[in-house]
């Protein structure tokens, strides 16, 4: 009679134990699901955040891969018009620069971190909380890549003088614009 019992209990724990499992189970996706708004920006934050860290350390295939990831989650999410996706559309040209100019990665990396500069200035631009700095890096990338990829004079004066206007002390941008006035002088 006890071997009867103590196997009903243990039939009955089973029963309890699973009936407890499928409620987690249920209730695990609903939190999932409240916390979803959230999740784009979190995760888009640390794509940037190790996408930045791998581009210094000259890892560019592996850095655009996770900056695109990022700049695909933002788009998906429905947050493209924020400043995290200004950041990541900026790291994202820079970083195709980089590769451009350190380890001759192929010329369509250019024209796209063109197009990847230019949306994330015209996004800054909107943006009300944008540091002064963040936008005149962003003219001095588009006026560079004028000046260095396209030899486009006019266009390359025209954003490295907006970012020397926005920031006086962009070391950068003065020195590209003083060379582009030699070259014009001679």
């Amino acid at each position: 009679m006890r071997i009867f019992l103590r196997a009903d209990f243990s039939r009955r724990r089973y029963f309890v134990l699973v009936g407890w499992w499928l409620v987690m189970a249920a209730l695990v996706p609903l939190s999932s699901v409240a916390h979803a708004n959230d999740q784009p920006a979190i995760t888009a934050d640390k794509l940037l955040s190790t996408g930045q860290s791998l581009t210094e350390r000259t890892h560019y295939l592996e850095a655009l891969d996770l900056l695109a990831e990022a700049k695909d989650m933002l788009e998906a999410s429905g947050r493209n018009h924020t400043a995290t996706y200004a950041e990541v559309l900026y790291t994202l040209a820079e970083t195709k620069i980089k590769a451009r100019n350190l380890q001759d990665f192929p010329a369509y990396y250019v024209k796209t971190a063109l197009q990847d500069v230019q949306a994330a200035n015209k996004l800054r631009e909107k943006l009300a909380d944008v540091l002064p700095q963040k936008l005149a890096e962003g003219y001095y990338l588009e006026g560079y890549i004028h000046k260095k990829f396209f030899m486009r004079k006019r266009e390359a004066r025209s954003y490295l003088k907006k970012a020397v206007t926005i920031d006086p002390g962009h070391v950068a941008a003065k020195r590209e614009l003083s060379e582009l006035e030699a070259g014009e002088q001679k």
